[in-house]
């Protein structure tokens, strides 16, 4: 039998004293590519940072080939990209510059990391599509348009094995379509890989073998199609929820209106002409390619953009810029995104995270009542998370960050919730819950509901009216609306 590329004897890993892997014995046979399939907390990311020595074990041993090392091994995930926004952040000047913006790292220097720009660099970005974007900073560019740029730095340094987390999560449409097709390219090589995932439908049939974990351990394997058939579709649930009363708004007027909005940022045109209303009887998803400005019309509706002043903003009757403050303005609002998952709240417990949304801060600056508390509390039981309420927020699973941060977005009760691409970094169960959370809050409360998405089947049931951002000929994204 041929060595494997690397092999767990008896492998131990606990963070601090909560084991993640236990007595863990398996191996990566040469000239495999494999898929893990498992659920959030099942140690999948775990296991790929202990193979490229990310991690090192408390226990057992973990040997390589005589040609592999884990220097030889890539692993793309959502934590380096985290990793390179923290960077940028804390080496932002742009309060120092001239220009007063800092456009930080260049994604041309993300993925080239120090080598010289090569005719196999520029194929590579032209094939990833991510070539008009390289001069822009890692900060400013779309969940998907990272992804696109990570995998590019991953090809470029030509690995000798390739581990993949999750990499269609904050893909649109047309990036998921290339993504598989760039796997299927993969699996052709001879470069082994192993993809890691939530969702069995996301598991190439080309893969040699599915592994399914669960709790740190191997519970299985089978191939590429049978997984699909076991997975089957969870019902959507959940708890009820302390759902405030919120302000009744006449039935004939929009709560939010954008009239011929345009956007351009540093010289480029992003959204062009927007004509759109939200009723008080509509939930509304937005829809459209990675970069397409659905994060830049968000923030114009929330007071996370400037670029609203002076334009035809309306909100709750109200236009913007007529006397209110921006707290008056976010207060009316309850958002997650990913980017305030990376931001900084390492060290912050579960409950004081979900507190901060009560005063619309990142991080806890001001202590809340004891009747504030119990709401927190009701809010984090409702999601099933109560358990997590005194451990450190950066020491959840992804999954388990995204419900935390539902429940900041909705302790205060807003008018409006933004959900930004909220089922990313969820498996089939949490999303389930996540969606079943959603639609009860639609049905039994007074929020509306503005829901970002490229799936789907990450759609709500309450969601009746849809925004496709489409191609404007004169530049930019301009909506096209339908209602069901």
């Amino acid at each position: 039998m041929p060595t494997p590329i690397i092999r767990f004897d008896a492998v131990r890993f606990a963070y601090q004293l909560d084991p993640i892997l236990e007595n863990f014995s398996w191996q990566w046979p040469r000239g495999q590519h494999i898929a893990i399939l498992g659920g959030n907390g099942a140690g999948k990311t775990t296991l790929a940072k202990l193979i490229t020595d990310q991690l090192r074990p408390n226990q057992g041993n973990i040997s390589y080939a005589s040609d592999f090392g884990p220097d030889d091994i890539a692993h793309i995930s959502f934590d380096l990209h985290r990793e390179l926004m923290e960077h940028d952040r804390r080496f932002d000047d742009s309060e120092t510059r001239e220009d007063a913006f800092d456009i930080g790292t260049p994604v041309r220097n993300i993925i080239l990391q120090g080598q010289p720009a090569d005719n196999e660099f520029l194929a590579l970005c032209e094939r990833l599509g991510i070539s008009h974007i390289l001069d822009q900073g890692i900060r400013f560019i779309s969940t998907g348009e990272s992804r696109k740029t990570l995998l590019a730095r991953a090809l470029f340094a030509n690995p000798a094995a390739l581990i993949l987390d999750n990499p269609f999560e904050g893909l649109d449409i047309h990036a998921q379509a290339e993504m598989r097709a760039m796997l299927d390219e993969l699996l052709t090589s001879p470069t082994p890989l192993i993809l890691l995932t939530k969702d069995a439908t996301d598991i190439p049939d080309a893969i040699d073998t599915v592994y399914t974990m669960r709790q740190g351990k191997l519970t299985g394997q089978c191939t590429a199609a049978e997984a699909k058939r076991a997975s089957a579709k969870v019902h959507h649930y959940a708890k009820p929820m302390p759902i405030a009363a919120a302000p009744s708004h006449p039935s004939d007027t929009a709560l939010l209106e954008l009239r011929n909005i345009n956007v351009n940022f540093r010289g480029k045109q992003v959204l062009s002409n927007i004509n759109w209303r939200l009723m008080p009887n509509q939930h509304c998803c937005i829809s459209g390619p990675n970069g397409a400005g659905k994060s830049t019309l968000l923030g114009l509706l929330c007071g996370e953009n400037d670029k609203a002043y002076g334009q035809e903003v309306i909100l709750f009757g109200k236009r913007r810029g007529s006397g209110e403050s921006i707290w008056e303005v976010k207060a009316q609002f309850g958002l997650l995104n990913t980017s305030m998952q990376m931001s900084n709240l390492k060290r912050t417990k579960v409950i004081d995270v979900v507190a901060s949304g009560l005063f619309d801060s990142v991080g806890l600056y001001t202590n809340y009542s004891e009747s504030q508390r119990q709401l927190l509390l009701a809010w984090l039981d409702s999601l099933e998370i109560l358990p997590l309420k005194e451990q450190r927020f950066d020491r959840l699973s992804f999954g388990e960050q995204r419900m935390v941060l539902l429940a900041r977005a909705m302790v205060k009760s807003p008018r409006i919730l933004i959900l930004d691409e909220p089922c990313i970094g969820l498996d089939n169960e949490q999303k389930s819950k996540l969606l079943g959370a959603v639609d009860q809050i639609a049905a039994h409360g007074q929020t509306r509901i503005l829901f970002v998405s490229h799936r789907s089947e990450e759609v709500p049931a309450c969601i009746n009216q849809f925004m496709d951002l489409i191609p404007a000929a004169e530049g930019g994204y301009t909506a096209q609306i339908r209602e069901s």
